[in-house]
C-alpha cells in the first residue's frame, strides 16, 4: 500500500489534525488532459449532495521552482504575467455554465503565462483545480488570495 501523498497529508493535517475523517486519495492523470480531468470532476460532483468534500490541492496560481529560486518572481514582468494568468484562471473557475467552463479549461495551456506558471510536465499542481471546478460547476465559486513571495496565490471553493 502506498502512503499518502503530501498533497493529501499536509492539507488534511492542517484542516483536521485528529485524522478521524475518512479520506480517499485520487491522483491526476499523467495525460494532463483537461477534458479528462473535467470529466472526473463532473463524475464526482454528485458526492457533494451527500456532504462529501472534494478537495483539490496543488498550487494553481504558480508552480515553477526555477522561477521561484531565480528571483524572477520579484520582477515587474513576472508579476504582470502572473496577474494576467490569474485573471484567466479566475474567469474559467467562476464561469457557472458547465459547457462554457469546460471549453475554457480545455485551452488553459493557451492562457497568458501558462508555461511560466506551470512548466511542461508540471501540470499536476493545476489539474486538481479543474477537477474541483467541474465538481462545483453550476454553482457560484468563491475565492480568496494569500501572498507568496510578493504574488497573490488564489484559492477557490464552492460551498453551495
Amino acid at each position: 500500500m502506498k502512503g499518502w501523498d503530501h498533497g493529501v497529508f499536509i492539507p488534511m493535517l492542517l484542516i483536521h489534525p485528529e485524522a478521524t475523517i475518512p479520506i480517499i486519495q485520487l491522483s491526476v492523470l499523467t495525460s494532463e488532459s483537461p477534458s479528462a480531468h473535467y470529466a472526473i470532476g463532473r463524475a464526482l460532483s454528485s458526492l457533494r449532495a451527500e456532504n462529501i468534500a472534494i478537495v483539490g490541492s496543488g498550487f494553481a496560481s504558480l508552480h515553477n521552482f526555477r522561477a521561484m529560486s531565480s528571483g524572477a518572481l520579484r520582477t515587474s514582468e513576472f508579476k504582470t504575467l502572473n496577474q494576467n494568468w490569474s485573471k484567466s484562471v479566475e474567469d474559467a473557475v467562476k464561469t457557472e455554465d458547465t459547457k462554457e467552463q469546460a471549453k475554457k479549461f480545455e485551452h488553459w495551456r493557451e492562457w497568458p503565462g501558462a508555461y511560466d506558471m506551470h512548466p511542461r510536465g508540471g501540470a499536476e499542481h493545476f489539474l486538481p483545480l479543474i477537477v474541483c471546478a467541474a465538481a462545483g460547476s453550476g454553482s457560484k465559486a468563491k475565492s480568496y488570495t494569500d501572498e507568496f513571495k510578493g504574488l497573490d496565490m488564489w484559492s477557490f471553493y464552492w460551498d453551495e
